[in-house]
């Protein structure tokens, strides 16, 4: 009888997987290697020139001459009030939308997911254009203040918040999680507090962080309303002052990147909570089942 050997590696795996196993890993952070470079080299880039004075010396006086300029201070308070304020109609407007497109019409989803990128395929200046001559008849307390940008936004946001918090409700199991608080008497309300946001909330806030973005870098719209948000603000500074420009970009992305960066870690740490709860409550059952037999 001939005996026949395999070479199986330690975790039962062939010599030749374990080999593509190894290049995949390797491509994969290859490409993001190559990723990162790709965006990091133009913002230290962008860092070392709002850095640079005259004779190329290291220098901050663009941040302390921004710092110290009053308007730099109230743009950027406008553009978080609209940011919040958007962010607070988008999540009122897409929270009970799409869970009433995953219940009642799940057929239409496709038809909502196309009408929600409407917002790319019509420029924003016609969107505003629009706006202007179909609500000019508002009371000033709308068209004569922010509240105006705050609603557009909302749409001209949708096709990121929309499909961030649409996928977020893919992920999970609707209809059972809802019949399964109906059954146990649950209300709308608490089925919303208690059971969906929970399940939702990495749709929620990336959608929020979609929409707060898109108000911290939209020009268009709010130089065409005559409103001086940041990012107007911004390309002001740029015809007379390159380096504080290049300031104000960095700043802006400060504001976007801290809050991802802290959700990011945040959810970190709760998988990895998670994680060490469901391993202890495995060895416990196991240690339980082991008792039981002996």
């Amino acid at each position: 009888m001939v005996a026949v050997t395999t070479n199986v590696g330690r975790n039962g795996k062939e010599p030749g997987a374990a080999n593509v196993l190894k290049l995949g890993r390797a491509f994969r952070y290859g490409v993001l290697g190559l990723v990162g470079i790709f965006f990091i080299i133009p913002i230290l880039a962008s860092a070392r020139f709002s850095f640079l004075g005259n004779n190329n010396t290291i220098t901050i006086s663009a941040y302390t001459e921004l710092f110290s300029t009053p308007q730099f201070w109230s743009t950027l308070f406008l553009s978080v009030k609209i940011g919040l304020g958007t962010v607070l109609l988008t999540l009122a407007l897409l929270i009970p939308t799409v869970v009433w497109i995953h219940l009642r019409v799940p057929k239409l989803k496709r038809v909502f997911e196309s009408i929600s990128l409407l917002p790319l395929v019509i420029p924003s200046v016609v969107v505003t254009l629009g706006v202007i001559t179909s609500f000019k008849s508002l009371p000033n307390i709308i068209m004569g203040t922010p509240v105006i940008l705050a609603l557009e936004y909302v749409i001209l946001a949708l096709p990121y918040s929309y499909r961030t918090f649409d996928s977020a409700v893919q992920a999970i199991d609707l209809k059972t999680l809802v019949d399964a608080g109906q059954s146990l008497g649950a209300g709308w309300s608490k089925l919303l507090r208690l059971v969906l946001l929970p399940n939702l909330r990495s749709g929620l806030l990336g959608a929020a962080i979609l929409a707060f973005a898109f108000c911290l870098g939209e020009f268009a719209v709010a130089s065409l309303l005559s409103f001086t948000t940041f990012p107007v603000f911004l390309v002001q500074v740029g015809q007379v002052a390159a380096s504080q420009a290049v300031a104000l970009s960095l700043i802006a992305r400060l504001f976007t990147w801290m809050p991802l960066a802290v959700i990011i870690i945040s959810f970190g740490q709760r998988n990895a909570s998670s994680k060490k709860k469901t391993v202890s409550l495995a060895k416990t059952i196991e240690q339980e089942e082991t008792t039981g037999i002996a």
